[in-house]
């Protein structure tokens, strides 16, 4: 959950913007083992509608569809602009590498307008590079890029090095042409662990100073994600646990495959564009279902109806975030006054972690306190610009709610409620 300075009664009503990847499998693709029967296109535009009333986003984007031209316009058509709809737009990838699956972007043309689309890398399967400026923007200088990767699937090494230049590739290309901007890059990583250095090459701060990437999941859904069940609540995939379709991996909700990663500009909100803490969220998942299908048992995250979709529709859930866009503020003012960090977990029950984000240097001082205004934990802590992180034991510490209080070296102070378990 983020705590930060609330701007709307100074400089008026932030502008949201919700953000969703996902891997449809195989849209409009025909395969020996994806067919019309398992895998009927119609089929899977009504379960992407049910998917969508549990998050309907601003920024839609996807990996595998099909290459055939008119199915991005397929999707549109059947999925968004309907019920009287009629602002989303699309763009396909460029599919240089010619390949059977592509990318794709659907966005919210009543909030954003396209204004590029590039190519970082064609190694295996492109890489793509859409640039978007805000419509409700009167200085006409609010820019977001979205970049789209699907990694090369697999196991082994040799998968792996295939993976690390699709990344090195579009991280070298970033850092020369995306220096210090807000860039998401989103997608189907077919990444196993965080030691991979596909995973590495994107979060690298000392070899891409200027383009490194912030996984908002870091550290607590962070490591050794493979069938681990300490990692449950991120996993992205498989929705099916027993091999029922031949289209679709089994195994159960097992792997962290899907992912948005984001610059330090928009996690630190210094271009206007700021992450909403802990609204990272994997769709569906509830983190009740490790090696379970997503749908059975019952799923507490979503409704019954959307469990299903999910299952039918795609061995992988969507990932969502969400921004908040600050219009007509200053880019000094912006960095000046942010105190940006999350908590988690919350509720919590052995430790709570507080991870800090600041563009000042200074001390930052966090307390604790019970419903009685009690302090139960006081600490100074140091936050410089870069990522910085305590955890607060609760062992000692009765359950219960609590406050959460942070002040920054600016004299600015966010308070949050916590929930002890």
């Amino acid at each position: 959950m983020l705590l930060s300075v609330s701007f709307s009664a100074i400089y008026g009503q932030p502008e949201t913007l919700k953000v969703m990847q996902y891997n449809l499998l195989n849209y409009g693709n025909n395969t020996g083992y994806c067919n019309t029967t398992n895998n009927n296109i119609d089929d899977k535009n009504g379960y992407i509608r049910t998917i969508l009333t549990a998050y309907y986003p601003d920024i839609l984007t996807v990996c595998e569809m099909g290459k055939t031209n008119s199915l991005p316009n397929n999707f549109l058509s059947n999925n968004l602009n309907i019920n009287g709809i009629n602002y989303w737009m699309t763009s396909a990838g460029a599919n240089t590498n010619n390949s059977y699956l592509t990318n794709c972007i659907f966005y919210n043309s009543t909030k954003l307008t396209l204004t590029g689309h590039h190519t970082a890398q064609t190694y295996t399967r492109d890489i793509d590079v859409y640039d978007f400026k805000f419509k409700n923007d009167d200085s006409g200088q609010i820019m977001l890029t979205c970049v789209i990767a699907h990694l090369k699937a697999g196991t082994g090494s040799d998968n792996e090095g295939k993976r690390k230049i699709m990344a090195e590739n579009t991280m070298n290309y970033l850092e020369t042409n995306y220096r210090e901007k807000n860039v998401l890059i989103m997608g189907d990583f077919n990444i196993y662990t965080s030691s991979e250095p596909a995973y590495q090459a994107f979060t690298n701060q000392s070899a891409y100073p200027n383009s490194y990437f912030i996984d908002p999941l870091y550290p607590y859904g962070v490591g050794n994600w493979n069938n681990n069940a300490t990692y449950e609540e991120y996993h992205t995939q498989s929705t099916h646990r027993n091999n029922d379709s031949d289209c679709h991996s089994s195994g159960g909700m097992d792997d962290r495959f899907d992912f948005i990663l984001m610059s330090e500009n928009i996690y630190g909100g210094r271009d206007k564009i700021h992450y909403v803490g802990g609204s990272y969220n994997a769709l569906g998942n509830d983190g009740q279902h490790f090696n379970q299908s997503i749908n059975n048992p019952t799923n507490n995250a979503v409704s019954q109806d959307v469990a299903n979709a999910l299952f039918n529709n795609s061995d992988h859930i969507p990932v969502t975030i969400e921004l908040v866009v600050y219009n007509n503020l200053d880019v000094n003012e912006l960095t000046t006054n942010t105190l940006s960090y999350d908590i988690f977990p919350n509720p919590a029950t052995k430790e709570l972690n507080v991870r800090f984000y600041q563009n000042n240097f200074g001390k930052a001082n966090i307390l604790l306190f019970n419903m009685l205004g009690q302090i139960v934990y006081s600490d100074d802590v140091f936050v410089d610009d870069s990522l910085s992180e305590v955890v607060i034991s609760l062992e000692n510490i009765a359950k219960g709610l609590y406050f959460l209080k942070i002040t920054n070296a600016d004299g600015l102070t966010s308070t949050n409620k916590i929930i002890v378990e």
